[in-house]
């Protein structure tokens, strides 16, 4: 009778076990949401900020790559553009000084931009497939401060 029992007991362990086994959810899904800064780039007193996203590329550490300098880029114009509306600089400046500007303020080896936000549009969500976008911004006394060594 005990036998019987144990078989019984073993039995009912053995199909709750595979019961519990087959109700276990499967990996969480892939949020394929955009990031918020997409629509509406940040905007604070201590800081400017610029989107980039890069075409697409055979590697996904290119892409990443290509969406930073782009970043930079545009935040190197977009600095300018503020700055210049403010009068710090003479805004009728020859396009090689503010290119030279730009370059100075997006280049990446001076560390000046932080990158704050990276978002990979795989599956054409936002726009393309297989596009990759960053948030980065940059101190505005740094730009400022960079921007008065050069003059």
């Amino acid at each position: 009778m005990i036998r019987e029992w144990r078989s019984l007991l073993g039995g009912a362990a053995l199909i709750l076990l595979l019961v519990g086994m087959g109700c276990q959810t499967g990996p969480a899904p892939i949020v394929d949401t955009p990031p918020g800064w997409l629509e509406t780039i940040p905007q604070d007193d201590t800081s400017y900020y610029a989107i980039g996203v890069s075409g697409p590329t055979p590697r996904v550490s290119d892409a990443w790559d290509q969406a930073i300098k782009r970043a930079r880029a545009e935040l190197g114009r977009m600095i300018i553009s503020q700055i210049s509306s403010k009068g710090t600089i003479i805004s009728s400046s020859s396009g090689e000084y503010v290119r030279e500007i730009v370059k100075i303020l997006s280049d990446t080896e001076l560390n000046y931009t932080e990158v704050v936000g990276r978002w990979a549009d795989r599956s054409g969500v936002y726009g393309p497939p297989e596009h990759f976008y960053v948030l980065v911004r940059m101190e505005k006394a740094r730009a400022e401060s960079v921007l008065r060594s050069i003059k």
